[in-house]
């Protein structure tokens, strides 16, 4: 009798042992899984952050002489024409982040970037005459004040392709790409780079 009542009491408290168990079990899973959904709010609402046009601007300008010398200027330069040109221009460089692909793998604490848009590099040129000398009835036609002012817009636009914006713009890109790979490390995800950008920003210190 008394080994029944034992027995009884040892059930009892077994099965309450058990209950327990799983109660806490599936305590601290709920608890896992809200985690994991509150991190994954934290990096969307960062990639949503990163998904925002990078754009970078500068201004450029310059001077441009073009020189008529069709006469011999040691006699005749009385007859040739020269025209000064002043150029500016606007130029743009920007990654539309909009067109980033990027997947998030809540499952496996993976953020998976696939794809970043290339730079579009923009220029908005303007060119002004600054000081025109026309030779002695030999004044600029129409055709060669147009050649000369698309031959300015050219130029500056060689110059902006030569000049470090793009550069600028392609760091501005990885800082901001950075600021993605601490937030993904913070949370202890795992980040998958695909893109040429991935050995810079992996070089960077935090």
């Amino acid at each position: 009798m008394i080994i029944l009542k034992f027995l009884k009491k040892y059930f009892i408290s077994m099965v309450f042992l058990i209950i327990g168990l799983l109660l806490f079990i599936f305590i601290l899973r709920q608890s896992g899984k809200e985690n994991v959904k509150s991190e994954t709010r934290i990096i969307n609402h960062e990639i949503q952050r990163l998904n925002k046009m990078i754009v970078i601007e500068q201004n450029y300008s310059s001077f441009k002489t073009k020189k008529y010398n069709n006469f011999n200027p040691k006699y005749f330069d009385f007859l040739n024409k020269n025209i000064v040109l002043y150029i500016t221009a606007m130029a743009q460089v920007t990654y539309d982040m909009k067109k980033m692909k990027i997947e998030v793998d809540s499952a496996h604490k993976t953020v998976h970037i696939l794809s970043i848009p290339d730079p579009e590099l923009h220029v908005y040129p303007d060119v002004e005459i600054y000081n025109m000398e026309t030779g002695f009835l030999n004044d600029f036609s129409k055709s060669e004040l147009n050649e000369v002012m698309e031959e300015g817009k050219k130029d500056i636009t060689k110059e902006v392709q030569k000049s470090n914006i793009q550069s600028l713009a392609k760091k501005q890109l990885i800082s901001n790409l950075k600021e993605l790979y601490n937030m993904v490390k913070l949370n202890n995800w795992k980040i998958i780079d695909d893109t040429p950008y991935a050995g810079q920003i992996q070089s960077m210190k935090d």
